[in-house]
């Protein structure tokens, strides 16, 4: 894992659907702003004869995947061109979420970009059954996007803060995103039914974010929220400030944390603003890190 977090190497898969093209479009703008090398990776499976329908995927397999090849390198080049940054295009057969994930690796990519389709239940060729099987899965952050989320001005962030161990392992990378960007962020106290008695506690996090950004010379604002569905609230509260982008965790403990598993996913899922998803410090640690305190300084 990088001790400083950058965003040099992008890897995006691409399935030419629309939102493919619109996770793209986000992808030009961060490598715009950061220079970023970009991957382009198509993983071949059978849904690739609805984007070639006048093929026959049993008997022109060969000509299918040429067809892919070539709308790869188009894609490419035409990236190339317009963006003036470097550009790798590769095809993969196999599963579709770990190929993602272990390219990733395999390029030492800084982030994935990608399209999701939300909870429609409507798989347009593959991202949308796949995209949360790589946020869980990729130790790199995971930017998911849904295909009405063109903006690709990040002037507001949201980032959302509860009372479990890890929940504020992802500011420094929305700190890095709202300095890049010269954003705000709105910063969400997060506190369940059961989290009124730890009010204490959640306070001194709070302000320990407050001052990160304050050194950073970030300008913020702060709000606690209340109820007993922190996805809910946070979702409410994203389309209430307008957010941009929205920060979260992939997993935390499961004993007191407000986004395991099922609460990330549904902030995933149905979410119409871009979503960033941050692998927490102690699962990328070894064990014995994991075990140290909560409150640890902020990597940069």
């Amino acid at each position: 894992m990088k001790e400083k977090f950058e965003v040099n190497k992008i890897l995006i898969p691409i399935d030419f659907s629309k939102t493919s093209k619109v996770a793209l479009e986000h992808a030009a703008n961060l490598c715009s702003k950061f220079k970023s090398e970009l991957y382009l990776l198509h993983v071949f499976t059978s849904s690739n004869i609805d984007v070639f329908p006048n093929l026959d995927m049993k008997r022109d397999y060969d000509n299918v995947k040429n067809a892919v090849a070539k709308e790869m390198e188009t894609i490419a080049n035409d990236f190339r061109e317009k963006y003036g940054v470097k550009v790798n295009a590769e095809i993969k057969d196999g599963s579709i979420s770990k190929e993602i994930v272990q390219t990733a690796e395999e390029v030492d990519a800084d982030m994935i970009v990608m399209g999701t389709h939300g909870v429609s239940g409507f798989e347009e060729f593959f991202l949308g059954s796949n995209a949360y099987r790589v946020v869980t899965s990729s130790s790199v952050p995971v930017f998911t996007i849904q295909q009405d989320s063109t903006k690709t001005a990040y002037e507001k962030i949201l980032l959302p803060i509860d009372n479990s161990q890890h929940s504020r392992d992802k500011v420094a990378e929305a700190a890095f995103f709202a300095q890049a960007f010269g954003a705000k962020i709105y910063i969400a106290a997060l506190v369940d039914e059961e989290g009124e008695e730890d009010k204490n506690k959640l306070n001194l996090k709070i302000k320990q974010v407050e001052d990160y950004l304050h050194n950073k010379g970030i300008d913020f604002d702060r709000t606690f929220l209340h109820g007993d569905d922190v996805a809910e609230m946070t979702l409410d509260y994203a389309e209430k400030v307008d957010a941009d982008l929205i920060f979260i965790m992939t997993e935390q403990e499961a004993a007191t944390g407000l986004f395991v598993g099922p609460y990330a996913q549904r902030v995933v899922n149905h979410s119409k603003i871009p979503v960033i998803s941050v692998t927490p410090l102690g699962i990328l640690s070894d064990t014995q890190n994991q075990l140290k305190a909560s409150f640890r300084p902020f990597r940069d």
